[in-house]
């Protein structure tokens, strides 16, 4: 056989196959049998609830078949298809009943396939019942639901009350204390304005009796004897300046006696010889001689 034509062909049956698997697992999903030799049997109930197509069928706790088909006929009539497995046999005094199941309330048949030796006829409908309460669960819980709602409502509304009656008291104090006039912000802005007030009169006074022309012309002389005062110091300054240059050449007997040495020298050594004369007349008070001359 060609290469070729054996990957087709493994292919195709690859196919088939997962599609035969898509759909077994879609029966099965369903509660659908894919072969026969199960029971079925038809259960008419006023109201099926939550029951579903592959619903579980319970056989004294059992799962023991499926909800294949559920037919509406009538109000207050729904036929129920079940599919039963073959260990099951029902019989002519078999009853179903209508129930929950889990947390979630999943809605189940319970069914007891009777003990007569009277096997059901298969165009026989059987009389199901429901169970006490539920019809009633949702309603419960719905009742439940809105009592937990309104409790939770109550208490918000009563915390948003007491929240915005503790805003507005704190909002009455805070106005009532800004609004005083007497004591708190409110007066001491009052008291604030008041002397703006005056010191903006005091000033508009002082303005006014000012004489404004005569305080600019008195400014104007001021400034020009500074102007003036200012000149004389730099040509004071410049003469100063031009003496020190003097002296530093040694022009003039000053600057000949600040820059000459020697004559430093003479007039140190002629102090030395004053202070030695006046020591000696200290010690020796009778050695100089006075002569008076009579022409």
């Amino acid at each position: 056989m060609d290469l070729h034509y054996k990957q087709e062909v493994t292919v195709g049956a690859l196919v088939l196959a997962g599609i035969g698997l898509f759909v077994a697992g879609t029966f099965w999903l369903q509660g659908n049998r894919l072969g026969g030799g199960g029971n079925e049997m038809r259960v008419a109930f006023a109201d099926v609830g939550t029951l579903k197509k592959g619903s579980a069928v319970r056989v004294s706790g059992v799962k023991l078949g499926t909800v294949s088909a559920i037919t509406f006929e009538a109000v207050g009539k729904v036929v129920v298809t079940l599919d039963l497995d073959e260990v099951i046999k029902p019989k002519i005094d078999a009853t179903a009943k209508l129930t929950t199941v889990g947390l979630v309330a999943d809605a189940v048949v319970v069914l007891h396939p009777g003990s007569s030796s009277e096997p059901l006829p298969a165009d026989r409908v059987v009389q199901g019942t429901i169970d006490q309460g539920l019809m009633e669960l949702g309603t419960e819980l719905g009742d439940q639901a809105k009592q937990a709602l309104a409790g939770i409502n109550e208490i918000a509304n009563k915390e948003l009350a007491g929240n915005l009656n503790a805003t507005l008291t704190a909002m009455q104090r805070f106005m009532a204390t800004y609004s005083d006039t007497r004591r708190g912000p409110a007066a001491e802005m009052v008291a604030t304005m008041d002397q703006l007030q005056s010191l903006s009169a005091q000033l508009e006074s002082t303005l006014t009796k000012a004489d404004l022309p005569s305080t600019l012309r008195r400014s104007d002389t001021l400034v020009s004897n500074l102007s003036g005062t200012t000149a004389e110091f730099t040509t004071t300054a410049a003469r100063l300046d031009s003496l020190f240059q003097r002296l530093n050449r040694g022009d003039g007997t000053l600057g000949k006696l600040v820059n000459d040495s020697l004559l430093y020298g003479d007039l140190r050594r002629l102090v030395n010889s004053f202070q030695e004369l006046a020591d000696d007349l200290r010690k020796h008070p009778g050695k100089i001689t006075i002569q008076v001359k009579t022409f």
